[in-house]
């Protein structure tokens, strides 16, 4: 399996400050920091995915936990009526997000705010964010990358202009988040409350 290369910068130090501890023969320190380094490489695996093929099919933008299914009459980015369905990452999730649909991004935007706890409902408003507007053959798809008490950054592989692919990896969130996904009323919910979802595999809607 590989590991992000963004995790680099985690693991590598403390795999470093483990081996210093063994040599002069500190085994509980080097332990410690040997756990700590297999904890930083588990949080950043990168598993192969290969999303289900169909042209009607809207996959899971992330791994996780569906803590909310509802409805919205009016978003920025979407006209008329739609579903959100949000998803919490748990730390034991793999947290790389993917495009729910082929799609070209029509704007990322970046929004600052607070770390409370992803699965809290004021999360969605209130917390540091960056949003992608998706524009897709069922017309705008919004999605919503979110921190939470412990994730601290959130970086987007992509920018306003780029062509994505459904599965496509799109983004990377940093220790614990929340995942947002507006979609259009032409969209038939898949999945239930409390159901475990991943990211470029479940399907979590169909195209009426």
């Amino acid at each position: 399996m590989k590991i992000a290369r963004e995790g680099l910068v985690f693991y590598l130090p403390s795999l470093v400050l483990a081996i210093l501890l063994f040599i002069p023969g500190w085994w509980v320190g080097g332990l410690l920091f040997l756990l700590l380094t297999t904890a930083f490489l588990f949080f950043f695996r990168d598993p192969r995915r290969i999303p289900p093929t169909g042209q009607n099919l809207v996959l899971s933008p992330a791994d996780g936990t569906v803590i909310k299914i509802e409805e919205f009459t009016n978003h920025p980015e979407i006209a008329g009526r739609g579903k959100v369905v949000s998803i919490f990452l748990s730390l034991l999730d793999v947290h790389f997000t993917r495009a729910p649909l082929t799609a070209l991004v029509k704007r990322v935007d970046y929004q600052p705010g607070k770390f409370l706890p992803a699965y809290r409902p004021e999360a969605s408003t209130e917390n540091e964010s960056s949003g992608l507007t998706l524009e897709t053959e069922i017309g705008p798809v919004y999605l919503k990358q979110m921190v939470g008490i412990a994730a601290r950054r959130i970086k987007c592989y992509v920018r306003a202009g780029d062509r994505v692919e459904a599965g496509q990896k799109i983004g990377l969130i940093y220790f614990g988040s929340r995942v947002d996904l507006y979609l259009p009323d032409k969209v038939e919910i898949k999945v239930s409350l409390n159901q475990k979802v991943k990211g470029g595999l479940t399907v979590i809607g169909e195209i009426k």
